[in-house]
């Protein structure tokens, strides 16, 4: 009785498993920005902007899903939301723009030269990769890595965040 009762069990749980593979919804394709150009092109961290404008360019494959970006969703680095109410969208190629605390990114970029290791350059300007990551209104994630150069100046970086 004991081997017919665990056989049924067994059953009925690879049955459910099996149906939620194969009813569960498949994955979506992360959208892959063609370029993504970072205003201003030299960062001085020792006197940053105010603001970093942001331009996220689609191929023209992507025509009309800048429109549907959920601004909600996207950050720079993972970690630094934009600026509520900055972003736009243009038609020639598709793009979306937005902007960012310059002060929150200079601090970025400190973590990126001095705690990530980017290789020093005998002219004291760095080139940093920064990634914009958000999802479509539908779900769809979206990713765009564009270079910033980044000049250190002479002063001493800001205070290591406490442990």
């Amino acid at each position: 009785m004991k081997l017919s009762a665990l056989t049924l069990i067994f059953t009925v749980a690879f049955a459910v498993l099996l149906g939620a593979t194969i009813l569960a919804p498949a994955v979506t394709a992360t959208i892959v920005a063609q370029t993504v150009k970072f205003e201003p092109k030299y960062m001085d961290l020792d006197n940053p902007e105010e603001i970093v404008k942001a331009t996220v360019r689609f191929k023209s494959q992507y025509a009309g899903l800048e429109l549907n970006i959920n601004s909600s969703t996207v950050l720079l680095d993972g970690s630094l939301p934009i600026i509520s109410g900055s972003n736009s969208t243009g038609t020639k190629p598709p793009e979306w723009r937005a902007n960012f605390n310059g002060l929150a990114v200079r601090n970025i970029l400190w973590q990126k030269i001095y705690h990530v290791g980017v290789t020093p350059n005998p002219q004291g300007n760095y080139v940093v990769e920064l990634t914009i990551t958000g999802n479509l209104y539908d779900g769809t994630p979206f990713t765009g890595t564009g270079p910033i150069q980044v000049r250190p100046g002479g002063g001493s970086p800001p205070p290591p965040p406490p442990p």
